[in-house]
Order: structure tokens, then sequence, then C-alpha cells
């Protein structure tokens, strides 16, 4: 019994967040496929990949200017070097 209630909020969550995520096509940008989530709104969810690394950077951001703000900084990096600071 308690098995059953714990899979259905499992479930019960899943749908809540899919019915209240956007999601948008990733974009290429100086070799970085970007792709943007937002959750209620006002989560923004980065994910950054290069197209001839594979390094992958997920950042996480309540703040449009931040999020923003770090996007320009990647498309800057050379997208077939490593990242440090990512």
């Amino acid at each position: 019994m308690q098995r059953k209630s714990s899979n259905q909020k499992v479930k019960n969550l899943r749908l809540e967040i899919e019915g209240k995520t956007k999601f948008w096509q990733p974009v290429v940008r100086n070799g970085w496929w970007i792709k943007f989530s937002v959750y209620r709104d006002h989560f923004i969810l980065l994910t950054i990949i290069s197209r001839y690394t594979g390094q992958t950077v997920i950042r996480y951001y309540t703040s449009e200017e931040e999020a923003v703000a770090y996007i320009n900084f990647i498309t800057t990096c050379n997208a077939q070097d490593i990242v440090q600071s990512a």
C-alpha cells in the first residue's frame, strides 16, 4: 500500500513539473549548443554543450540577468577548448 502511494506522489510531481515547464529548441552560438528551460516563469535552467569537445555545463538561475550574463560569457569562450571556470 505504501509503495503505490509513493509511486503516485512521484508521478503527480512529475506531471506538475512537466505542465509548468517551458522548453525551447537549442540555439547554436560560436560552437555552443544552448538549451533553455523555464519552470513556473522564473526558475531558469541552462544546458550548454560544446559542439567540439562535448563539455556540458548545466546552470540554474532565478535571475534572467545572471543567466544572460553567463550565456554572454560562455559564447565568448572557444568551444574547442575546455572551459575551466564553467
